[in-house]
């Protein structure tokens, strides 16, 4: 008789030695030796993201961690890529809400190399009329073109609807068309001026370096990277009012996508762990209970999942699914069933224990590489967080039980409490949604603007 195989035990997490120091221009440097492959990761994390894009300049930050690869020092876009791929090397810049990040990874020959071309696109990117041209119209294309994508829409709505317009979490980090429009390529100087300093950001390096040069190596290399004044991290609001439910109008659309978002906690909350484990039974696993409800129970889609987004402030919780049409209200309905069982069905001993699995995996899953390693001590340095922050989050897991689940699920998870934004079409789903008690929807466009 065939057997299934043995689960083996829970990996070990062994949080690598790290090293601190900062440079001459204020920029910390966390290095990580990691000998197991001739490889070096590198990434810059700016303390700086979507959350400061001033008013009426959505997408200011996004657009500019574009342009930054455009052209940098004596290279254009096309040298850098030629150059680049000459070294064996890897160089991606983006932009969040809380931060922005420029990644290398390069071999270790070639690592320093890589380095110097990344110093040039830091600080001295050209940043001219011609690629503004190019990138700007490619932008504002594809924020129009967001409109067609039922995800994206309801990844704006969503937003807009929980946190409101004037909150630094309230805007798309891609921008709207209209905040696109009134973006100018000196909007984006000032904020590569102003922000892509060394003091404002935390560069890691791991992977196979020498460590006793390192320090007088980065000296070298980004000599002429001058610091600045540091801006201050973006103010949140109070949460506004918000909808019980909000209906994007797509007519005939065959599908419907539903999100039900409410407030949540911050990346500090020493709640996050226990969070983090509730989320994984609710939905943040392919067992999870929501998936196996309207996927596997029900038939309702093809997956469910739910989430807490854990940022400088306060961020938001989510439940989601993609559903066929004539199952929007009753996949609806059992989303909230599923939601309300946090607080009336207890977790089960199997659901703690591969929770805690699942998360421990991911743990060391973001250890195991060094560009999961430069990910992770990154993100350490964009919220100010210790070193051994991985090793206080696995020690929180094991200590918390499934009786401290429940009570965080009541106290965190209120399906009464949440908007649900739904894309799809209003004639077809409408009365089914009057008939699960849900009021009369407000109406919004595909940029989250009410009608």
């Amino acid at each position: 008789m065939a057997q299934a195989p043995e689960v083996g035990p829970l990996p070990t997490v062994v949080l690598p030695r790290a090293t601190r120091f900062a440079l001459s221009t204020g920029l910390e440097v966390v290095a990580l030796r990691r000998d197991v492959v001739p490889i070096v990761s590198a990434s810059f994390m700016f303390r700086t993201g979507a959350s400061l894009d001033p008013p009426g300049r959505a997408g200011l930050a996004s657009i500019t961690a574009e342009m930054l690869d455009e052209g940098a020092g004596t290279r254009d876009a096309l040298a850098i890529a030629a150059d680049l791929e000459q070294l064996g090397s890897d160089l991606w810049v983006a932009s969040g809400r809380d931060g922005s990040q420029l990644s290398v990874q390069a071999p270790r020959e070639t690592f320093n190399a890589a380095m110097a071309i990344a110093a040039d696109v830091l600080a001295r990117p050209r940043l001219e009329d011609s690629d503004w041209q190019r990138v700007h119209n490619d932008r504002r294309t594809g924020v129009v073109q967001r409109r067609d994508q039922p995800e994206a829409v309801v990844n704006v709505a969503s937003d807009r609807i929980l946190f409101g317009d004037a909150h630094p979490y309230g805007q798309p980090v891609d921008g709207l068309e209209r905040t696109i429009d009134a973006i100018t390529l000196d909007d984006v100087r000032g904020f590569h001026a102003a922000h892509v300093l060394p003091n404002n950001a935390t560069l890691v390096v791991a992977g196979d370096f020498d460590e006793s040069k390192l320090q007088s190596e980065l000296e070298a290399l980004l000599a002429s990277w001058k610091p600045g004044a540091a801006p201050a991290p973006a103010r949140p609001l109070p949460w506004p009012d918000r909808p019980r439910l909000v209906i994007v109008d797509r007519p005939a659309a065959p599908q419907s996508v539903v999100r039900m978002v409410a407030p949540g906690i911050d990346r500090f909350s020493p709640d996050r762990p226990g969070l983090s484990m509730l989320n994984a039974i609710l939905g943040g696993s392919f067992t999870s209970r929501l998936n196996f409800n309207l996927r596997e129970k029900h038939g309702y889609t093809y997956g469910a999942a739910s989430s807490f987004a854990f940022m400088r402030h306060a961020g938001s919780f989510a439940a989601r699914a993609a559903v066929f049409a004539e199952s929007t209200a009753p996949a609806v309905r059992e989303m909230l069933s599923e939601l309300r069982g946090l607080r009336e069905r207890p977790i089960t001993t199997e659901e703690h224990a591969k929770a805690h699995a699942t998360l421990l995996m991911r743990v060391a899953e973001g250890l195991s590489s060094t560009g999961g390693m430069a990910t992770t001590f990154g993100e350490l340095g964009l919220y100010g967080l210790p070193l051994d922050e991985p090793m206080r989050f696995v020690a929180a897991l094991r200590a918390t039980s499934a009786d401290d689940l429940r009570a965080l699920g009541e106290r965190y998870v209120d399906p009464d409490a949440g908007c649900i934004v739904i894309v799809g079409d209003r004639a077809a789903i409408e009365p089914g949604l009057r008939e699960i008690g849900l009021p009369p929807p407000v109406m919004c466009n595909a940029d989250g603007d009410r009608l």
